[in-house]
């Protein structure tokens, strides 16, 4: 088996067992449908301001319908050790396919530059996303 299976297995061994991302896209989504449903109604009754009242009295039904759930950033800062690794084995592939060099690469410095340098690209910015949210999802 390839270094590259095994990243995978262990990414998609991951996503199977987290529980912590279900939750967090599930309350997000619930949240979301709630502010979005208030603006909705709102606008149509009352137009814009409608709109206005509407999406603040949706997302505060919404912040207290939903359960306690971390954001995607608290739950990549949580990730356990071998996940971490998996995630930066990720980003590292994704700024060394825009061009950055191993050298780069191996300092906090370095790391930074680069990602500050590639995230202009459209395919790092979503490329590195992607590696956030699957180290996360379950």
């Amino acid at each position: 088996m390839s270094n590259s299976d095994g990243f995978h297995e262990e990414l998609v061994g991951f996503l199977r067992d987290n529980h912590d991302m279900r939750k967090t896209a599930r309350n997000s989504l619930k949240q979301s449908l709630w502010a979005g449903g208030g603006a909705f109604a709102g606008s149509m009754l009352l137009g814009p301001v409608g709109g206005l009242v509407g999406g603040v009295a949706g997302s505060a039904a919404g912040y207290f319908m939903s359960d306690p759930y971390d954001g995607a950033v608290l739950a990549v800062l949580k990730l356990e050790e071998e996940r971490r690794k998996v995630l930066m084995t990720e980003v590292r592939a994704v700024l060394m396919g825009a061009g950055a060099t191993a050298q780069q690469l191996q300092s906090s410095d370095g790391f930074r530059e680069a990602i500050f340098q590639f995230a202009e690209q459209d395919a790092v910015r979503n490329g590195v996303w992607r590696a956030c949210v699957n180290s996360i999802k379950e």
